[in-house]
């Protein structure tokens, strides 16, 4: 399978999550770190690249697999937990096995070892894609997103600065639970619940989406890594 098929798969699949979560997208740049190189502007072309009827234009028309068979394929070769993800600013298809976990903490990583962090179904922190989330506090909000439960807490996001050294980016968010539902994504059934998450401050206004089942796992997301990597689509394959 070609690196081209699999990305024409990657992006009918994350086409699908976005309109599963509902979720419109950040409304500015965010994180408030660096504006211009990404944020907003990146996420704008991403979207712009895996909505239906807003696919980016390719230089040769090509036949991309069904999505089932991508995740099919990721189940066949990776043990254990795995995650598809999806850069929504690029578009590129990742699949992640679980490498580690203590606790709620998982850590997940790629052939070439790029890395992501999950604690409890939320973004702790990713590895080797550049200008990374360094790391994430996240305990309170996860608390009313896996009970859908409405309310207010807050959240924080550590990044590096051109000196190397981690800046917080303190925020408070507002969870907002949705509808019930059933929907098959990339040839898996998942029920569970949308739940909204939004957040400001520092400068940061954020946007994530989750669908989380009856026991408060988190099924499939869409999160905020950074103004660097925009937004990160992630379902999970087999917990």
């Amino acid at each position: 399978m070609s690196h081209l098929s699999l990305r024409g798969a990657i992006t009918a699949t994350a086409a699908l999550l976005i309109a599963t979560l509902a979720v419109a997208g950040c409304s500015r740049d965010s994180a408030g770190l660096e504006r211009g190189a990404g944020g907003a502007a990146l996420v704008k072309g991403g979207l712009g690249a895996v909505l239906p009827g807003k696919r980016a234009a390719a230089t040769a028309p090509v036949q991309a697999p069904n999505p089932a068979q991508l995740a099919q394929a990721a189940l066949a070769s990776v043990k254990g937990p795995v995650l598809l993800a999806t850069f929504e600013a690029v578009g590129a298809p990742t699949v992640l096995g679980m490498v580690g976990e203590n606790g709620t903490m998982r850590s997940y990583q790629t052939p070439d070892q790029r890395g992501v962090m999950l604690r409890a179904g939320l973004l702790a922190g990713t590895r080797g894609y550049g200008r990374d989330l360094m790391s994430a506090d996240t305990d309170a909000v996860a608390r009313l997103i896996r009970a859908r439960q409405a309310g207010s807490a807050p959240r924080v996001q550590r990044y590096l600065d051109g000196n190397g050294v981690e800046r917080p980016v303190p925020m408070t968010c507002t969870v907002t639970p949705g509808a019930s539902m059933t929907q098959e994504l990339a040839g898996i059934a998942y029920s569970g619940q949308q739940v909204s998450e939004h957040c400001e401050g520092s400068g940061a206004v954020i946007d994530n989406g989750y669908l989380v089942a009856a026991d408060g796992r988190v099924l499939v997301s869409r999160q905020w890594v950074g103004p660097g990597l925009g937004y990160l689509v992630l379902q999970s394959l087999r917990d």
